[in-house]
Parts: structure tokens; C-alpha cells; sequence
């Protein structure tokens, strides 16, 4: 009998999840809401209807589908219901009590300061009284983030005093919670990192590039590897995301952390129990060679992900993925091409509108048109093949 896994979330972020499950022979039920048709309902074995941002929901109605595995990626919405499902049946995955910390950047930040991982200063507010108090002791400028968002959502950076006022208040338009968090902005230069953590143990940590477009803040529209930097911040931000995972309890998951270098110094921003988004997990796999999708699956559902981490080959190669955008003007998509060249180690170019599909100029991951993967022994040489690629797209809009 096939064992069942319950992937949360139905999405494109969660089409290599499904995908490879099914090449495992493990019997797949997509945890989705009614509605929108998500693109991974034709992919999965059963739907279970289930809101993934309520915990509770989530792990009675896991109790009824004879799971032997919980997981998601490239989204942060179900990772609380994830811990406490694996919590409730005893699976293998996150606790919930890491997971609840992974999706409070407040809690996450005090857990920071706690166990000494080098990271802003903060204070938690709930009204304009208490930013007030904070802005006496933080320097402008600032940055206001929602505690329960994701991405760029609830984000922003406030270079004068009316600006972080503002901030705050849009912040708390679109929050749930009754606080937000007020820090100091370190100007540097941003880069995330990947992990994977199993039975106690950080497998790896790999530093990888982001390439961003500016809108109310930096959004992540690229990712590349290898990060280009000398070997001290590589030593600096392993010892940093191993330190941060034990400050949050993370265990038997993949990692997904944000990070920025100031002064030869690097600080943590954040991190969640989950794999990146925006083909993160194809970069990891062109980088170390091995199927990163089917560690996550095998490790969730109870085998051992060492069997895939352990046969990498020795070399590591280079790979970049940017997302394909809209920076100049709205409009109805009435026409978009791409003409192939063959080449191999173009992984991947991929669209997510169609024509009579509405676009928007760029302001968040949402509105992305698409997006393309290569792969190459240089990162030079991916640049050169990704500019190939971007060069012989044309969208045509009306």
C-alpha cells in the first residue's frame, strides 16, 4: 500500500511537490480551499478542503486521512498547521511551537535576541504611542513589518518620522494581529540562504544571491548560485542560520532565511521551517545535484533524505532563476512568445498568464508573468543564457 501525504497547499509553489510524490508512488491529498482552481488539483490523488492558515482545522481534519506525512514549500501560510499536525499524529516534521515562531516575527526576533544571533533592534507596538516611545530609542530610519504576512506584505520603510507614522498605520490595515514590529534598518546588502535540517542535524547551508525589484520594498525577483563573496561570509552566515534554528527549535525541515551584510558583518532578518519560493528549490538541486523535492517528500512521509543527500556529486554547479515582469505598463495581455533554442541547460521558461489575462505593472510576486531556470558552470555564464532567454520573450499587450 503507497503511503499518504498531505501537501498543503495547491498552488504553483507546490507543483514540484506534487510532481515528484507522484514519481515516489505515495499517494497525495492536496489541503486547499474551494476555490480558484489551483493549478495542483489535477496533480493530486485527493482534495481535502481545508483552510491552511487555521491550525486546528487542519489537524482534525488530518486525523481522518490515515496520513503518514504532512508538507508544504514555497509558502508560509499552512507552516503552523504543519507543526501542529505533526504535533497531533506524530509525524515526522516541525513542532508547533517552532512553527508558531516562524510565523511571528515578533516571537522570532525576541528568540533571536534570547540565544544571541545578530540581528536588528526592535520593539513590538500597538499603537502610535508606543512607536512614539520606539523611535527614541531607534534611530530613522526604520522599518514597520506586519508580524503575520508574507513576502513584502506589511513592509515598510520609513526614512522620517510621518513615514513610519504611515507605515504603521497601513501596516495595521493589513495585519490580523494587534501589533506590528518597529526595527532599525541596516543598510547592506541582502542575500537569503537555503538548509536543511534533519534528526538534530544542519545538512547544509547555502548562501544564494536575490535580485530585487523596488516597489513600497526590495521584492525578491531573481535568485542565484553560488553567492560571490569571500569565504568569511560564508563561515559567518553558516554559524548564523545554525545558531537561528536552534534559537526557534527547527528541526526535520527545509529552511528558508533571509540575511543582510553590513560592514563585513552578517545579520539575521528572518526565517521560516520551509523551502523558498520562486524556484529556490530548482537552485538547490542545480547547485548540490541532487532532487531536492524528493528529500523533502521522503524525509515528511518517514524514509531517510539521506539517501538523496548523500549521493551529490562532488561538484557543485551554477544556477539562476529570475522571474519574468512588467515594469512599465498595464494592460490585457493579447499575445506572449518564446522561441526556444535547445538549449539544455535552460531548466526551465515557464508562463503563468495567458492571453486575455490581465497585467499589472510589477509591485509584488503576484503579479509575475512567468518565470525561467538555467543552469551552467559559471554564474557568468548563466547571466549570459538568461539574457538570451529575456531577449526572446515578447508580450504583447493591449
Amino acid at each position: 500500500m503507497s503511503k499518504r501525504l498531505l501537501i498543503l497547499g495547491a498552488g504553483r509553489g507546490q507543483i514540484g511537490l506534487f510532481k515528484v510524490a507522484k514519481e515516489m508512488g505515495i499517494h497525495t491529498i492536496a489541503g486547499t480551499m474551494p476555490d480558484n482552481n489551483p493549478p495542483c488539483i489535477p496533480l493530486a490523488d485527493e482534495v481535502c478542503y481545508m483552510n491552511i492558515a487555521k491550525p486546528d482545522e487542519v489537524a482534525e481534519k488530518a486525523k481522518n486521512l490515515n496520513l503518514d506525512g504532512v508538507a508544504t514549500c514555497c509558502l508560509d501560510t499552512g507552516v503552523s498547521a504543519l507543526g501542529k499536525t505533526c504535533d497531533t499524529l506524530n509525524l515526522v516534521g516541525m513542532s508547533e511551537s517552532a512553527a508558531i515562531m516562524c510565523n511571528d516575527k515578533s516571537k522570532m526576533k525576541k528568540a533571536f535576541i534570547e540565544c544571541g544571533v545578530n540581528t536588528a533592534k526592535y520593539f513590538e507596538i500597538s499603537s502610535e504611542e508606543e512607536l512614539e516611545v520606539a523611535l527614541e530609542s531607534i534611530q530613522l530610519p526604520v522599518i514597520i513589518k506586519a508580524t503575520d504576512l508574507q513576502g513584502s506584505n506589511g513592509i515598510y520603510i520609513a526614512k522620517n518620522r510621518d513615514a513610519a507614522f504611515e507605515g504603521f498605520r497601513s501596516t495595521m490595515k493589513l495585519t490580523k494581529r494587534s501589533y506590528c514590529i518597529v526595527e532599525e534598518y541596516i543598510e547592506g546588502w541582502e542575500f537569503g540562504a537555503q538548509a536543511f535540517v534533519y534528526r538534530g542535524e544542519v545538512l547544509f547551508v547555502m548562501p544564494h544571491g536575490d535580485e530585487t525589484y523596488m516597489s513600497h520594498t526590495a521584492v525578491p525577483v531573481g535568485h542565484y548560485v553560488p553567492l560571490q563573496c569571500d569565504e568569511d561570509i560564508y563561515r559567518q552566515t553558516e554559524d548564523i542560520v545554525k545558531k537561528a534554528v536552534m534559537a526557534l527549535g527547527l528541526d526535520n525541515c527545509a529552511v528558508n532565511i533571509d540575511l543582510i551584510l553590513r560592514d563585513n558583518k552578517v545579520y539575521m532578518i528572518e526565517l521560516t521551517g520551509r523551502v523558498g519560493a520562486n524556484c529556490l528549490p530548482e537552485l538547490v538541486q542545480i547547485n548540490f545535484g541532487i532532487e531536492y523535492y524528493k528529500m523533502i517528500v521522503a524525509m515528511a512521509v518517514g524514509d531517510d533524505p539521506l539517501i538523496y543527500w548523500n549521493n551529490r556529486p562532488s561538484k557543485t554547479k551554477a544556477g539562476l532563476a529570475k522571474m519574468v515582469l512588467e515594469t512599465e505598463k498595464s494592460g490585457i495581455l493579447k499575445e506572449i512568445q518564446y522561441q526556444d533554442s535547445g538549449d539544455s541547460d535552460i531548466q526551465e521558461v515557464t508562463f503563468f498568464k495567458n492571453p486575455g489575462d490581465n497585467i499589472r505593472i510589477f509591485e509584488n510576486s503576484s503579479d509575475c508573468i512567468g518565470q525561467c531556470i538555467v543552469q551552467g558552470e559559471t554564474l557568468e555564464e548563466c547571466r549570459s543564457k538568461m539574457n538570451e532567454i529575456i531577449a526572446r520573450i515578447k508580450l504583447v499587450l493591449e
